[in-house]
């Protein structure tokens, strides 16, 4: 059945609430998550079953609550124990199985019960690292900086300098392409249609941003940036931020079974800010800057593709206060310290 579930999400069949393909990376996290399963009835000698429940009785109502209590539990131990996953991890994997119960419930008609609404545990939220903004524009206007990079960090910083403004998932950003540059009323615009949203996004852009396509424009063929994979762009970001000075110790954390952990590097000492930089900090640090800047929410969520409400985007509204919290402390402890000249 969960093989039956994957292929029907895979091939469109099962969509999601808005009617929309399932992305391929979503169909990737529910083979995993089968493996999974299947490797935890390897490691008990079991298969998990599940039962219908049509005019069930107490008794075996209160059988199946007690099976799949003992299945969470026993899954858990295997994930964390077994496997030394984090929270998070555990998170997902526990939300794809839910979602699997809920095809059986709702797609196939099957009554099954709802013992699998437990399957919760609580996550560690941790705050997104982003680039202030006077890091942001120190890459983009510092000219002394720039010259001193190799060729290839140039490039990465025009394309993390692009991702940071523009706020576009890294997969729509590395897919970009000449044709989606438009002009209107004597200025030009970004226009994309975004993979996992579908949403049409039309992004003016500064002349600093021209000036990175107008410098790409020859060795991107098609492309507006030039192309990196994912891997390789990763460690060329993370060598950027070290090259600029940003080394500042910075711990990381995770959570294993409610228990926090630090993270430490090879070296065994703590991670130093650049470490933390990824790909997917260009589209957050774009986020946050917009908010900093008191672009009002719904523009930004316009920009990056969050439905009203999000969670996700809710942290960075959160980061975004932080910062304009610690910077009005600052301008009020300076003024109440001014001496007069």
């Amino acid at each position: 059945m969960f093989q039956q579930f994957i292929k029907q999400s895979a091939g469109g069949r099962r969509r999601t609430s808005s009617g929309k393909k399932i992305t391929n990376g979503t169909i990737t996290g529910y083979r995993y998550a089968l493996q999974l399963l299947l490797a935890y009835e390897k490691e008990h000698n079991l298969q998990l079953r599940i039962c219908l429940l049509h005019r069930a009785s107490l008794r075996l109502l209160k059988q199946e609550k007690n099976y799949w209590s003992r299945f969470f539990q026993s899954f858990l131990s295997f994930l964390f124990v077994k496997n030394g996953y984090a929270d998070n991890y555990v998170s997902t994997v526990l939300k794809i199985i839910k979602t699997f119960f809920n095809y059986l419930q709702h797609d196939k008609g099957y009554v099954i019960g709802s013992f699998h609404k437990k399957f919760r545990i609580p996550v560690m939220h941790t705050t997104p690292v982003v680039l202030t903004p006077e890091q942001l524009q120190f890459l983009i206007t510092d000219k002394q900086f720039e010259n001193s990079l190799s060729i290839m960090l140039k490039k990465v910083k025009d394309i993390f300098v692009f991702g940071c403004t523009v706020g576009l998932r890294i997969s729509d950003l590395m897919s970009l392409k000449k044709t989606n540059i438009i002009t209107a009323d004597g200025a030009v615009f970004l226009s994309v249609i975004t993979k996992k949203t579908g949403a049409e996004v039309r992004i003016p852009l500064p002349d600093y941003i021209i000036e990175i396509i107008k410098r790409n424009k020859r060795k991107a063929g098609k492309y507006l940036l030039p192309r990196l994979s994912g891997t390789n762009l990763n460690i060329q970001i993370k060598q950027l931020i070290k090259v600029a000075g940003w080394n500042s110790v910075l711990p990381k954390y995770l959570s294993r079974n409610g228990k926090i952990i630090e993270l430490k590097t090879e070296a065994g000492s703590s991670w130093p800010f650049y470490k933390h930089i990824t790909a997917h900090t260009m589209r957050r640090t774009a986020i946050t800057t917009m908010l900093i800047m008191g672009v009002p929410e719904q523009v930004v969520r316009k920009m990056s593709g969050h439905a009203a409400g999000s969670k996700e985007f809710y942290k960075y509204v959160n980061l975004a206060q932080d910062y304009m919290s610690k910077e009005l402390s600052k301008a009020y402890q300076k003024l109440v310290t001014m001496t007069k000249s």
